[in-house]
């Protein structure tokens, strides 16, 4: 069937291999040209990235390290203080390290 539709339009095998081969190389560099043309206008997506201004910025300067650490040590004594309010609050533990020992010698039993 497909070699009498060859006979009919009169193509040889060598031209349509030539154009099967031309065609699989100008394919995808005409998309790709076609991309490559104007991508911010195409491929541009607004609010995609998030402002330099309201990321993280990482402290350079000595001054500017020993801050962020009292920063990062003031938070998680905050962090641990509001837990231990829950602690006494909900469960009724006032000894901290007692209660660290039981939790560890039960887990030790379990893993035995």
């Amino acid at each position: 069937m497909f070699t009498k539709a060859l006979k009919l339009n009169k193509v040889s095998r060598s031209q349509l291999e030539v154009f099967r081969f031309a065609l699989c190389l100008l394919a995808p560099v005409g998309v790709m040209y076609y991309i490559g043309i104007d991508t911010h206008k195409k491929l541009h997506v607004e609010g995609f990235w998030p402002d330099p201004e309201t990321l993280n910025k990482v402290p350079k300067e000595r001054y500017e390290i020993e801050a962020e650490l009292a920063r990062m040590k003031k938070e998680r004594l905050q962090k641990r203080l509001k837990l231990q309010e829950r602690l006494i609050n909900e469960f009724g533990v006032t000894d901290f390290e007692e209660e660290k020992r039981k939790i560890l010698a039960e887990e030790a039993m379990n893993k035995k």
